[in-house]
């Protein structure tokens, strides 16, 4: 028998994922698991919640919500016996393809998976005392990430981000960057730089193609300023395919650390659906640190 505990945000996923945390739950309980349920109450109740299991000797934690809410627990959980479990319920749910989880999985496919305890090593991004799971991401994407952050829109997953694109590509003014890394040195202005753990964002956007969850380095994506009219006609669609490593404005780099300044002023980072930091900062690859529950 082990001892899980389901941490679900009350408000993902359009309010659902306390009842898919409650079937899960009843799953492991039918199983003859020792199993709890925990609702958050504000931001930075996850990560609380998932201390206190540490302490507490528990198996497993699941992650119910989005990606935010898995980065609150992951941080919690790094470099501790416990490994985490994910019952993915926001907006995007980009780690959860990451993994890979079955894309509609249900209750009863992911309560298997949680009894399975199936476990895989993988790695954490990090900027100071902070930690972050997919992708962090300065410039545009930036930008649109807190749009769609900051607003309780209609829309999910590629639909939000791909409005929020729009929405701001009227008003962006296009940064100027040095980035530091194992490839050398960097700058200029930028459309965006993505640093990837993991490969998608916004609802499975591969702008980090080649990021794996246990390789040990980020992949950055550097994509250079270009006018309007081509990121909405050239480099967008191209995004949407997985081929705008090919443009000529992008360029993929590799390293196990990136230093970031911005010599017009700070600039804000996003990362997993919530605003991280802003510039300068150092990203640091943190390998093998969080235990995952895996099919």
């Amino acid at each position: 028998m082990a001892r899980y505990l389901i941490i679900a945000n009350p408000v993902s996923g359009a309010q659902a994922a306390p009842q898919a945390a409650a079937e899960v739950l009843a799953r492991l309980k039918s199983a003859g698991q020792e199993a709890e349920l925990q609702l958050t109450q504000k931001r930075g109740h996850a990560r609380e919640l998932a201390a206190a299991a540490v302490q507490g000797g528990l198996d497993v934690v699941v992650a119910c919500g989005g990606d935010g809410t898995l980065q609150e627990i992951a941080t919690a959980l790094e470099e501790t016996p416990v490994a985490m479990g994910v019952l993915p319920r926001g907006r995007c749910n980009d780690f959860a393809r990451a993994i890979p989880l079955p894309r509609r999985g249900t209750a009863a496919d992911l309560a298997t998976i949680l009894l399975a305890r199936k476990q895989r090593r993988v790695d954490l991004g990090a900027v100071g005392t902070q930690r972050f799971l997919s992708i962090a991401t300065l410039g545009f994407d930036s930008e649109v990430s807190r749009f769609v952050e900051t607003r309780r829109l209609p829309l999910k997953g590629t639909a939000a981000y791909l409005y929020g694109v729009v929405h701001m590509l009227v008003s962006y003014r296009f940064p100027r960057v040095r980035l530091s890394g194992d490839f050398g040195v960097r700058e200029g202005r930028i459309l965006l730089v993505a640093t990837g753990n993991t490969d998608s964002y916004g609802g499975a956007l591969r702008v980090c193609p080649g990021a794996k969850l246990d390789d040990g380095q980020f992949q950055v994506c550097f994509a250079r300023a270009v006018s309007r009219p081509t990121v909405l006609f050239s480099l967008l669609p191209r995004l949407l395919k997985g081929t705008h490593i090919h443009h000529p404005a992008v360029e993929m780099l590799t390293t196990r650390r990136l230093e970031i300044s911005t010599p017009d002023g700070p600039q804000w980072i996003c990362a997993d659906g919530e605003t991280l930091c802003q510039t300068p900062c150092t990203f640091t690859i943190r390998p093998g640190t969080l235990r995952l529950i895996v099919p």
